[in-house]
């Protein structure tokens, strides 16, 4: 699907993505190979993470998610990563393949060459692409079904899009706690919970 032109915009069959869905919520085996639509497989992602219960980015990181677009450089990325470290561990594991595969969906976006000289079409889904089609589903203000959920204003929306291309164009480091960092938690957890200290090194 990475060389799939407008994967994840371009329209599916709703008869055959309800037939999916319903499998899935049967706890069938599903198997998803070439005999399957792209897009249909792709727009089943989409609907999987609109219709979570709860958002993998949780209703009440809404706001302080949002108000990251309006930060930048260095100390964006500090708030975004800090924002993550609070997200349950489900969730944050979620995110983190999500947004890795969103990012290799991207290195796929325009065309290339292969060793025998042959054209490899692009997928034509850059980040701000990406961004755009999944901040909506990853940051939901209201349930889906609530009331103003469609009335998003202007702004919110452009934040929205905005928060996710930094997410997807940095979804390697982001994720990542760094040495300086370890050994300050570990440094404030020795005067507080030493107890978690042994805990943690024994799982390392």
């Amino acid at each position: 699907g990475l060389q799939t032109v407008g994967i994840f915009r371009v329209g599916s069959s709703k008869r055959r993505v309800q037939q999916l869905r319903e499998e899935f919520d049967r706890g069938q085996d599903v198997f998803l190979d070439e005999h399957q639509s792209v897009h249909d497989v792709a727009a089943l992602l989409k609907e999987f993470l609109r219709d979570m219960p709860d958002p993998l980015i949780p209703r009440e990181l809404y706001a302080a998610f949002l108000s990251t677009a309006s930060m930048e450089g260095l100390g964006q990325l500090d708030t975004l990563q800090l924002l993550l470290f609070l997200l349950p561990p489900c969730h944050s594991d979620t995110l983190h393949r999500l947004l890795r595969f969103l990012s290799e969906v991207a290195r796929h976006a325009e065309s290339s060459w292969g060793p025998d000289g042959q054209e490899i079409p692009g997928n034509k889904m850059n980040i701000s692409n990406l961004a755009t089609i999944f901040g909506p589903n990853i940051l939901q203000k209201e349930k889906p079904g609530e009331k103003d959920t469609g009335a998003m204003n202007f702004e919110d929306s452009a934040a929205i899009i905005l928060v996710l291309q930094r997410l997807i164009e940095h979804s390697q480091t982001l994720f990542m706690v760094s040495p300086e960092r370890q050994r300050d938690i570990l440094r404030r957890l020795f005067q507080t919970d030493p107890d978690v200290i042994d805990y943690l090194l024994r799982r390392k």
